[in-house]
């Protein structure tokens, strides 16, 4: 991977998840090794330095319940927090897909109603946020599910391809936010999948309009027919895919397919 601009953003998301970040890398740490740590460890600074992964569990698992037992109580009333963390530990598996509630709720016997509202907690504790789909325009999009992703990408239980799926779509929400701050527009994150299952990881808004598609893929840089499809079909001012595992960059069309260091350092260059 090409080398990279440390930048330091005033987002807010650092005041709340006190995470490093690509784009925010302590000295003496290549590039390479902060996205090796981020993917395994997250960005959290005991794990993200100490770099021991039995170490990292434990604060994890140390985090998860002083979380769930005292600050999501000072939010909420939850009689049963133990299928809270149930609840939390199916998220944690399901990064990358639609969250359909209703089926969440089923499988721990609990409301959809119940279900919602502790989705809601999640994300106000800044543990998780969700992204929603991108229909204007389509009229055979899925309009209803979310997908929920962590803040923090060591939370993420799956393979490298959810994970670093979960890592792009932090990086992203980040980007955006410091857009907004600095421009001063609305910006939003979002996904495509239409009812014939063609799916774009990531649609980014500005103002309402579609301004980029982002596709993501852990070792294949060959360039989704999905995000070909809708980049024809929508023309969007950027299409990008990046690839964690990729030789070497390359544009094809109006296709851009880089890696995830190049892609979000030359942003903030």
């Amino acid at each position: 991977m090409t080398s990279i601009v440390v930048a330091v953003i005033p987002c807010w998301e650092d005041t709340i998840t006190g995470g490093f970040t690509l784009d925010e890398i302590p000295r003496g740490i290549t590039p390479k090794d902060a996205f090796e740590r981020l993917m395994t460890l997250g960005g959290f600074p005991e794990p993200f330095l100490t770099n021991d992964e039995r170490m990292a569990r434990r604060w994890r698992r140390e985090r998860f319940d002083r979380v769930l037992r005292k600050d999501v109580r000072e939010l909420a009333p939850v009689r049963d927090i133990q299928i809270l963390g149930l609840f939390l530990d199916l998220l944690r598996q399901k990064v990358g897909g639609m969250v359909i509630l209703s089926n969440l709720a089923r499988d721990l016997e609990i409301s959809p109603k119940t279900a919602k509202a502790w989705l809601e907690v999640l994300e106000r504790m800044y543990l998780v946020f969700t992204v929603r789909p991108y229909t204007k325009s389509l009229p055979r999009a899925v309009r209803k599910p979310p997908k929920v992703y962590f803040f923090d990408n060591g939370d993420v239980i799956g393979d490298e391809g959810a994970r670093f799926e979960n890592l792009v779509a932090t990086l992203l929400l980040k980007q955006l936010h410091y857009l907004e701050d600095n421009q001063g527009y609305r910006y939003e994150l979002r996904y495509i999948r239409d009812k014939e299952g063609r799916e774009v990881d990531f649609a980014i808004l500005k103002e309402g309009r579609l301004e980029a598609l982002i596709e993501v893929k852990y070792a294949d840089d060959s360039i989704a027919r999905p995000l070909s499809y809708y980049a024809q079909r929508l023309n969007p001012g950027k299409v990008v895919q990046i690839v964690a595992e990729i030789k070497r960059p390359y544009d094809k069309g109006n296709i851009r397919v880089t890696d995830p260091v190049s892609y979000f350092s030359d942003f903030f260059k």
